[in-house]
């Protein structure tokens, strides 16, 4: 549930019509988007301006959800995002646990004086960094708790008709990405605010069309060939790899957002508990880290690839040969299992 007092501090600092800006993680999904875009249109149905600074680029597909391209992107304006941050009095976070999350943007964050507030479901928010912790692991996505958190204002009194129909087409965006179109991590709360979005003439329909079936042709061909040759299943593990190259990235015109999901696909297969995909960058190895069954991948992630997330989806980065990956995580997920599953030694 959402902390009421917590809610109630936020919705105070609100109404002081501070001059805010809304800051999500690297490499945003749906949920970042959606969750700052709806915080963004909330405030502004409420009269109150609020500026959106992401370290890096959305995916296209999420452009429906900021058509104005109002959203600030510090990787291509370095300095008005920097500045946007520096003169903010009150700094909404998130769908992020820590200020790391935010990259280039993590040091002008925690310098900055202004009241800072984190709404997140991630495991273990870093609440030492934050003024108020509104956190909820168990919730689908960081768009469900914002809802939550939202309907139990007093200006609101969990009346969903109160809200914009931008705010909840975006918050609505975030909750059926996360939830991989409520397949995974749902709740009856999840379903109960899918029902108000309804009743409200969101389109829910609409939404996963523009979600999940507006990717480009690159892509679908990017998918088949990672399926049919870079797929290796370890069966002694139940594990699959995928591996993303530099030259799978420019032979298929690879653009961000293009291999959304893609990680999802061996836990089709059954005997696969366990599925990793490596997407190199110039700079790292990008790892996705998704599992069923008893497999904690944060913990995982945390142990073993610098990063974390939630028991069934996470995320982190190596620093090595792109060649090398495969041995490295199959070496790693042997040696946790060793030690999370004593049968296995």
């Amino acid at each position: 549930m959402t902390p009421l007092s917590s809610a109630a501090e936020l919705e105070r600092l609100l109404g002081k019509r501070m001059n805010t800006a809304i800051i999500s993680h690297f490499n945003p999904d749906g949920d970042a988007v959606g969750s700052s875009v709806g915080m963004k249109r909330f405030l502004l149905s409420n009269g109150q301006e609020s500026e959106i600074v992401l370290p890096s680029r959305h995916p296209e597909f999420l452009g429906f959800l900021d058509p104005e391209n109002t959203i600030v992107c510090y990787a291509d304006m370095k300095e008005r995002a920097l500045d946007i941050i520096r003169s903010a009095e009150l700094i909404i976070c998130l769908d992020f646990n820590r200020l790391e999350r935010t990259e280039w943007l993590a040091d002008t964050l925690a310098a900055s004086n202004a009241v800072k507030v984190l709404i997140d479901h991630h495991l273990n928010p870093d609440k030492s960094k934050f003024d108020i912790v509104i956190s909820d692991p168990s919730a689908s996505s960081t768009c469900e708790l914002l809802y939550r958190t939202i309907m139990s204002f007093s200006t609101v009194q969990g009346d969903p008709h109160r809200l914009s129909h931008d705010t909840l087409t975006a918050i609505a965006t975030g909750i059926l990405t996360d939830t991989n179109n409520f397949n995974n991590s749902v709740t009856p709360d999840t379903f109960s605010i899918a029902s108000d979005m309804l009743r409200c003439k969101v389109d829910l329909d609409a939404i996963n069309t523009m979600v999940f079936k507006r990717y480009s042709e690159s892509r679908m061909r990017l998918m088949g060939h990672l399926l049919t040759d870079s797929m290796v299943i370890e069966p002694s593990l139940n594990a699959s790899t995928i591996v993303i190259t530099l030259k799978d990235r420019e032979k298929f015109n690879f653009a961000d957002g293009d291999s959304e999901g893609f990680v999802n696909l061996p836990l089709m297969i059954g005997k696969v508990e366990v599925s990793a995909l490596f997407s190199e960058t110039p700079e790292y190895i990008r790892v996705s880290l998704r599992s069923k069954g008893h497999v904690s991948v944060n913990a995982l992630a945390n142990a073993y690839f610098n990063g974390g997330g939630h028991e069934r989806a996470a995320g982190g980065r190596l620093y090595m040969p792109v060649e090398q990956v495969r041995e490295y995580f199959l070496r790693s997920l042997e040696q946790f299992l060793q030690t999370t599953t004593p049968d296995r030694q």
